[in-house]
């Protein structure tokens, strides 16, 4: 009876063993939140790299060469083509006429010449090209009689009160309107009368097209990192073609303003979103070069700008043909497929492996990363933290801001870059629409202006290999503004000398625009590197909007200014970099209190050789 009771027990020993076993087994595939949290699910959450791990190893490989490299590449890059041929196409569509004045048609139907009606109508005579205003004669009266007598009337009574043409066109006695020296359809500045008083209605076409840029960077750029990058392009490419088409046939000129914003919104979206495809499925070894050659897409884009302008005149004719190439687009939603890294940030781990490799994962990769994640989740579920109220929440979204201009180092840094980013952006588009002041051939001005750019993109390559950020922003900047600035010693008369001298300065600032960018990012810790580059990014878009209104309104008082104001500013943008540090060869930091330390270190070390601190970096 007690060998049976104790054989009885070794079996049931040996059965609870088994047991043991095959539940240990069934642990190593499923194992608590607790057991995951303490590394003892090794096995398990191993697996689950794998499969992550797996994607980006065949992801390198698959990006560092082959033809799938390629038409990646080219299906980012001719996008932005379509950016460059809008960011001047302004130039073209709001053309001013070579002459306007006010014209009353019953003068002109009694046989007078253009010169003698505006020698009785114009308060300036003939001698003056471009007037608005008008005397209000009785000009039915002065029609019956022939134009000596006419003159002889008007020079022995004093002159009548001078109005505007453009606001009381139809209105007077001789029901006078605008006459421009333009053929019909070649500019919008006729169509709806942007010039005098309405002179910066015509700068708002351009503006509305920065102001577009704005939103779309800000918009799309949140769509693409929560919706993915394929999403965010395709929404931007139906932007564009509705957008273009808009602008195309709008019959009103609010309906122009939308249309150019819509532009303007969709050439962010199709940009960044590509650029984020593009650099982050490259391999290592193509991700320098290519993203440097992402940006020469923007000025081949006004290269064929100045061709397509050359070939059709009219401004809607021309705007079509513009808009005609967005259709291509359809082919890149066909063709283009969504980022794996993006799918990987997202979890999606099965479709980045298929469009990675081509076909389903194994099976056991699948479960073992599917059984790490409800793991994962399980212990996360275990480890909420309470619930934080909204004050925090609040605090706690302006931390980045408190962060970045909380210290006086970071604070300075913060607002000199403001202040380059906003003058190199105004100044890049200040150069780019200045073909009225310099009275240059507006073809021949869009094409140079395209060339020089892709000079300084492949001068700032080399610049950079050899010569720090700092010195390269100052030398640059100095060179821009010298270049700008001598524009004032020659002659108005001069067209060549002045727009060689205004592209030679656009070299610097285009170079600078690519190291500006650079440096800032290396000057900002990584916790608000982002943050930084953001409000940067948002400052430039301010002086792309101030550019239009300075070479349209300022421009007008004298053709000089624009210039003037742009080479002042390069300078002391030039001169303020030289309070930044260098950064080529330096660590990147990683948090604000590293900045801190590190200035107190070597106010520190100042103070022990008997020195006396200088202004910190």
């Amino acid at each position: 009876m007690g060998q049976e009771q104790e054989d009885h027990t070794v079996s049931d020993g040996e059965q609870r063993k088994g047991d043991e076993q095959q539940q240990q087994q069934q642990q190593q595939l499923e194992e608590s939140p607790a057991q995951l949290k303490n590394g003892t699910a090794k096995l398990t959450v191993q697996s689950a790299g794998d499969l992550k791990q797996t994607i980006l190893d065949g992801l390198e490989k698959k990006g560092d060469r082959g033809l799938w490299l390629w038409v990646l590449f080219i299906l980012c890059l001719t996008p932005n083509i379509l950016n460059g041929f809008h960011v001047s196409s302004y130039v073209f569509l709001g053309q001013l006429p070579k002459n306007y004045y006010c014209m009353v048609p019953e003068l002109l139907q009694a046989g007078w010449s253009h010169e003698e009606i505006r020698n009785i109508t114009s308060p300036t005579g003939s001698t003056k090209n471009g007037t608005c205003t008008i005397y209000t004669w009785n000009y039915g009266q002065l029609s019956e009689l022939n134009y000596n007598d006419a003159l002889s009337y008007t020079q022995s009574h004093p002159p009548p009160a001078e109005v505007n043409c453009l606001a009381t066109a139809g209105t007077g006695a001789g029901s006078w309107h605008m006459y421009y020296d333009q053929p019909d359809g070649v500019s919008i500045v006729p169509e709806w009368d942007l010039l005098c008083e309405r002179t910066a209605l015509r700068s708002t076409v351009q503006v509305a097209l920065s102001i577009g840029k704005f939103v779309g960077a800000s918009s799309f750029g949140v769509i693409s990192d929560k919706y993915g990058r394929k999403t965010s392009f395709s929404i931007a490419a139906t932007l564009y073609i509705v957008a273009g088409l808009l602008t195309t046939f709008s019959p009103f000129y609010a309906l122009l303003l939308l249309g150019r914003i819509g532009l303007g919104a969709s050439a962010s979206g199709v940009f960044y979103p590509a650029f984020a495809l593009l650099t982050e499925n490259i391999g290592k070894r193509h991700r320098s070069w290519m993203s440097i050659a992402f940006n020469f897409s923007y000025p081949l884009g006004m290269l064929c700008l100045a061709l397509a302008a050359y070939l059709i005149q009219p401004w809607r004719d021309l705007s079509l043909a513009l808009t005609v190439p967005s259709f291509l687009l359809v082919v890149h939603l066909y063709f283009l497929v969504e980022s794996p890294r993006w799918l990987l940030s997202k979890g999606r781990e099965r479709k980045a492996y298929r469009m990675v490799f081509g076909h389903s994962a194994p099976q056991e990769l699948i479960d073992s990363a599917t059984v790490a994640e409800k793991h994962q989740a399980a212990a996360e579920a275990e480890t909420d933290p309470a619930p934080v109220p909204f004050s925090t929440r609040l605090k706690q979204s302006f931390s980045e801001f408190t962060k970045l201009y909380g210290t006086p180092v970071l604070c300075r840094r913060a607002l000199i870059c403001h202040f380059t980013w906003c003058i190199t952006s105004l100044c890049y588009y200040v150069t780019a629409l200045n073909a009225d002041n310099f009275a240059a051939n507006r073809n021949v001005y869009v094409a140079t202006t395209g060339s020089v750019d892709i000079v300084a993109y492949i001068l700032s390559m080399i610049v950079l290999a050899y010569f720090g950020r700092r010195s390269s922003s100052f030398c640059f900047f100095l060179y821009a503004g010298v270049c700008l600035l001598v524009v004032l010693t020659i002659p108005p008369d001069n067209t060549t000398l002045l727009v060689t001298l205004a592209m030679l300065g656009r070299v610097g600032i285009t170079a600078v625009y690519a190291i500006v960018t650079l440096h800032t990012a290396e000057l900002f810790p990584t916790e608000i590197r982002n943050t930084a580059l953001g409000i940067c990014s948002t400052m430039a878009h301010v002086g792309s909007i101030a550019a239009p209104y300075i070479t349209d309104l300022l421009g007008r008082l004298a053709w000089w200014i624009p210039t003037t104001i742009c080479g002042c500013s390069v300078l002391l943008a030039g001169a303020l970099t030289l309070l930044h540090p260098e950064t080529r060869d330096a660590a990147l930091k990683d948090h604000a209190q590293q900045e801190r330390h590190a200035t107190h270190a070597a106010d520190e070390e100042m103070d022990e050789k008997g020195e006396k601190p200088i202004a910190n970096n």
